[in-house]
């Protein structure tokens, strides 16, 4: 598999709703309808949460790719459109390729993946390396303690940021607090909060709710909004 896929989820949801967290990874996606039509999208980082029903696809192939990689990620922020705008006809001649891979996903993340990578500009050095170690430490630490630790300015972190990954080291932060917080409930919300590195529960409360849209308790419980589709 290629480096800067971060991971893949080859089988579609087996679940009545669909939940997509917010996620600073733009994500490319390869499906199939049950009459046999074939498509490629790729979704710009998620801000908030958003849910869905879940539609019967006979295959769904998502392909995660690693924050910073994807230049073009800033563009399609909290939008998903399809990999022909960004690649051009040669994407739909790929999507009717992918057909072939129907009943072989895993070649499919090849195809893509070599697709991707003689296409897309993929950032592969240079500042890619300055975000992989920030996003380790945004996990525990503030953006004044990350960008002093890495010996660069908060700014030029932000601006960083913004042109690689497409959204803030500060909100990058929050989605990652919230994402590890995710069926991660402890003896208490309050441990939970503790674990996340939530200054208390309240803080965890307000956060989830703020990128989440619904309380931890409405979440767990499978309570979530529809609406927000």
């Amino acid at each position: 598999m290629h480096p800067w896929i971060e991971n893949v989820t080859l089988r579609p949801a087996a679940t009545p709703v669909t939940i997509l967290p917010p996620d600073p990874a733009a994500t490319v996606v390869w499906r199939m309808t049950p009459a046999g039509e074939s498509d490629v999208l790729v979704a710009g980082p998620r801000t908030t949460a958003s849910y869905h029903a879940t539609k019967e696809l006979p295959v769904c192939v998502r392909l995660r790719i690693r924050p910073g990689t994807l230049p073009l990620a800033g563009e399609i922020l909290d939008r998903t459109v399809p990999l022909e705008d960004l690649c051009g006809p040669s994407a739909r001649v790929l999507a009717e390729q992918l057909v072939t891979c129907r009943d072989r996903p895993e070649e499919a993340v090849e195809l893509v993946g070599d697709f991707l990578l003689n296409r897309l500009p993929l950032r592969l050095a240079g500042r890619l390396e300055l975000v992989d170690h920030a996003v380790a430490d945004l996990r525990t630490r503030r953006v004044d303690e990350t960008a002093a630790r890495l010996g660069v300015s908060e700014r030029y972190l932000r601006r960083v940021f913004r042109q690689t990954v497409g959204v803030s080291p500060k909100h990058f932060a929050r989605i990652a607090r919230v994402r590890s917080v995710i069926g991660e409930e402890r003896n208490s919300w309050a441990e939970t909060a503790a674990y996340a590195g939530y200054a208390d529960q309240s803080h965890l409360i307000a956060d989830f709710r703020s990128l989440m849209h619904v309380t931890p308790k409405a979440y767990a419980a499978g309570n979530v909004p529809l609406s927000t589709c």
